[in-house]
This record gives structure tokens, sequence and C-alpha cells, in this order.
């Protein structure tokens, strides 16, 4: 049995686990990422003692841990191993993360976008399990974004920028997004979008049970009893992401569409304006043949997508950006 170590660096929490390659998971790990005490800290601290202890305790029970692969919330060149200016992980800056922890480990080390490998997670062994092309979009406090295609190929493009599904632009006079746009899909269907609503809502003297700076779990909870704020926002959010959806599908002709993130446990709430909007946008092929599904694997779709590329799955064919392969 092949064994592989995947961990899931987030700005929030670490997340590992020894996996197989039939996708067993042991020793599922979690540690807070506590970011706030800098880079140096995180790495020396955090990172490197977690991997080291789990290959240690993988060792010690007589697998055989042929490589480790990290999931980074962050923009990344994935064959330089360079990460830019990570948006949770404060004063990272641009870093060769990969080098740097090659130097460190006694094992192959591999890394990409954490919202690349929870869609190669989902393709694996998820919500779009063999289904090539594949879209994955991860709906969180922003929205990222993921595409397999070619029998379990990530897409990285031809900067290895590819996939950053979230910033496409769904209204060109939208609300400004972080990333310095107006109108991405990130800023109109994510749970910071959903929260941004209610607030304006309530500044407008709307009535709601909702207290002052709702975060999206409440107001899931809310719209579920029936707040009218808290589905008016849902409602709002769902026919954004259905914009989004429809343009994705009408230029990418997936198989399936696949949701996870927190924002996508709403169920319903969400998913139901969502495919209203895309049913009426998508054209008449993608929108009969476009699969679209909530994610499986939750929590734990990062830290199997990064032990998939350790075991080599998900790697295109190209090494270096500009050579060979489709980018």
């Amino acid at each position: 049995m092949r064994w592989v170590v995947g961990v899931d660096l987030g700005g929030t929490a670490i997340k590992a686990a020894i996996v197989s390659e039939k996708g067993e998971k042991k020793e599922v790990t979690e540690i807070p990422t506590q970011a706030h005490l800098g880079r140096d800290y995180v790495l020396e601290e955090r990172l490197l003692p977690l991997i080291k202890d789990l290959v240690n305790r993988g060792r010690g029970k007589g697998m055989h841990i042929e490589g480790v692969g990290v999931a980074v919330a962050s923009p990344l060149d994935p064959w330089e191993g360079v990460i830019y200016h990570p948006p949770n992980l404060p004063g990272w800056g641009v870093f060769p993360i990969l080098s740097y922890l090659k130097e460190r480990l006694p094992l192959p080390v591999c890394i990409d976008n954490d919202a690349n490998l929870f869609a190669l997670g989902e393709w694996m062994w998820g919500a779009g399990k063999g289904e090539t092309p594949l879209l994955c979009l991860t709906l969180g406090t922003g929205v990222g974004g993921g595409i397999i295609y070619q029998g379990g190929t990530i897409w990285h493009g031809a900067h290895g920028a590819g996939g950053e599904l979230g910033h496409i632009t769904i209204d060109m006079e939208g609300p400004l997004c972080n990333c310095g746009n107006r109108g991405c899909l990130e800023a109109l269907a994510s749970a910071s979008a959903l929260e941004r609503w209610v607030r304006e809502a309530q500044e407008k003297g709307r009535s709601t049970l909702l207290p002052t700076g709702a975060k999206a779990k409440e107001i899931a909870q809310a719209a579920r009893q029936g707040d009218p704020v808290a589905l008016e926002a849902f409602q709002w959010v769902g026919r954004n992401l259905g914009v989004g959806m429809a343009a994705l599908a009408n230029a990418f002709d997936p198989r399936v569409i696949v949701l996870g993130g927190g924002l996508s446990k709403a169920g319903m709430l969400l998913l139901s304006p969502a495919m209203s909007e895309f049913r009426r946008r998508a054209l008449p092929l993608q929108r009969e043949k476009v699969k679209v599904h909530l994610a499986s694997l939750e929590s734990m779709g990062g830290v199997l997508g990064a032990a998939l590329l350790a075991l080599g799955i998900g790697v295109e064919n190209q090494t270096k950006k500009g050579e060979g392969g489709e980018g």
C-alpha cells in the first residue's frame, strides 16, 4: 500500500493526515495556524513539526511514506513553488515555500493552491468522481475555484494562475472585491457578500431578528426560521451564484460543477435560487447536460487533494511554465 502525507495550510487551521492510494485516512490532525504570529513561526513551529510528526507516526506503524503534498490558501506558481501574498497569511509576501520545505524534509514535496486540490479530491473520491471536465467552486469568505480535465489533471493555464473562477466579473458596476476589481463572483456570491447584504439591509432600517454583524451561519439559521431579510439575502447571493455558474458552464462545458466550502452547507437555501438562475441563463445544451452537486468531502477535500498530488495524480506533463503541455 502506498502512503503519503496530505496537508491543508489555511489561515485559521492546518489540517493533515496520512493518506493511502485508496483514500484511507490515518492520524487525522488539525491544529490552529496562529497566523498572527508570522511566517517563520507558522513554518518552524506549526507546519514542519506537524509534518515530521505524521511521518514518524506513520513509519512507527510500518507505513512507507512516499512524499508530502501541501495545499496552500494562496495564489502561487505551481512549477516554481512560489506563493504570492496569501490573503489569510499576513506578512508572508512572495515566498518560495516549495524550496523551503524541500530543504527541510527528507521526502519529496509538492504544493498547489487549496481550491485546485479540493477539486482534485472531489474528482477522485467525492461528488465529481471520475467526471471531466470538472469545475469546483469553494464558497467561503471568498470564492475559490479549480478545474480538472483530461482524466484528472489540474488546469493551471499558461502562468500557473488558471482556475481563479471566483474572479470572473458578473456585474461590471458591482461591489468592490478584495482583488481590487468590481463585480467579481467572489464579491457577490460568498459568505462575505451574504453578510454585507444583511448589514446594508439593517442600515436601511429593514426589520430582522438578526444581530448586527451576523455571520453566514446565523443568517442561514434565521432564513430557515423564516426571517425575511435572511431569506432575501440568500435569494440574492444564490442568484448571483447561478449567473456565475451559467457563465462558467457556457465557457467550459463541464460535465459537473461541484459546490463546496462553508456557505454550501446552507443547502437548498443557496442551491434553489442558484439553479433557477443557472437554468435561465445557461445555453440549452449546458442547461440540460451539466450536473451540479454539493461537495461530499467537506473539510478534508484539500488534505485528500494534496495527498493525491503527492501520489502523482493531477500533475501536468510540463515541469516548468511555458514548456510543453496545454499551457
